[in-house]
């Protein structure tokens, strides 16, 4: 066999072994790359490849567990096309979600589903009001992303069985939910209950990078003494016990108009 044969055998053989390389990287292999990407949080018990694989452990930047994490990501990324199928399994949380890119090289979520179980997050997201209790269900048909900012937006969420839980005890608040609309890079949208709980919700709401507004009606349904005792302290009640919120915040506060 002459030289440049075995010159090209050789070549042929390393792009052949190039190639497999590529088509069967072990996940764990790319990790390093996807870690400093993750803001804090670490993935553990890696395995498959990198185009089908999953995080047995998923942690937080304390080392708390958080769940299970599985990815497929499509081959075409090899020549730039984005095309990654997400799925996160935890006690207190659930998501999954298809992330491409749109025609600007934008970010695009879609069929995007969040559950999560908020009394777990309670300590993080208490306030003087109480901790959160119940589950957010967050669905997302649409998202487009400019800057970790929602430009582009088509979904609504819920919050099933809503309650505060207060020193005292707790104070249910029934089904809630909005829409979540965003159009160049403000989003909007109506807060509602589902017509039977003890709280009657009629508002809209509105957000920017600049500045968010909030204009809602709270009415309570029943004579729960702990219910109106919480509503009051969101402001002055009307002699049924509604009371009427009018927030304003950030730097457009003033000007930013309430969505219809």
């Amino acid at each position: 066999m002459n030289r440049p044969r075995i010159a090209w055998l050789a070549i042929a053989l390393l792009l052949s072994c190039a190639v497999s390389l590529v088509l069967f990287l072990p996940a764990r292999w790319a990790l390093p790359f996807v870690q400093a990407r993750l803001r804090g949080l670490s993935l553990g018990q890696v395995n498959g490849t990198m185009w089908d694989g999953a995080a047995e452990q998923v942690q937080d930047r304390d080392g708390r567990p958080l769940g299970r994490l599985r990815w497929r990501l499509a081959r075409s990324a090899l020549w730039g096309r984005l095309d990654l199928q997400l799925d996160f399994a935890g006690a207190a949380l659930a998501a999954r979600g298809h992330l491409q890119r749109d025609a600007q090289g934008r970010p695009l979520w879609t069929d995007v589903a969040v559950q999560a179980g908020l009394a777990a997050w309670a300590p993080r997201l208490a306030s003087p009001l109480g901790g959160p209790q119940g589950t957010l269900v967050l669905r997302l048909r649409r998202v487009v992303l400019q800057a970790d900012w929602p430009v582009e937006l088509e979904g609504d969420a819920r919050w099933i069985d809503a309650a505060m839980q207060l020193r005292a005890g707790s104070v249910a608040l029934g089904n809630l939910e909005t829409e979540l609309v965003a159009a160049n890079g403000v989003m909007h949208g109506r807060l509602g209950d589902d017509g039977h709980g003890p709280l009657h919700v009629d508002g809209q709401w509105q957000a920017s990078p600049l500045g968010w507004r909030l204009d809602a009606l709270l009415q309570p349904r029943t004579s729960d003494k702990a219910l109106r005792n919480w509503l009051a302290h969101l402001g002055p009640p009307d002699p049924d016990g509604s009371v009427r919120l009018h927030r304003r915040g950030g730097l457009a506060a003033a000007t930013v108009e309430t969505a219809r």
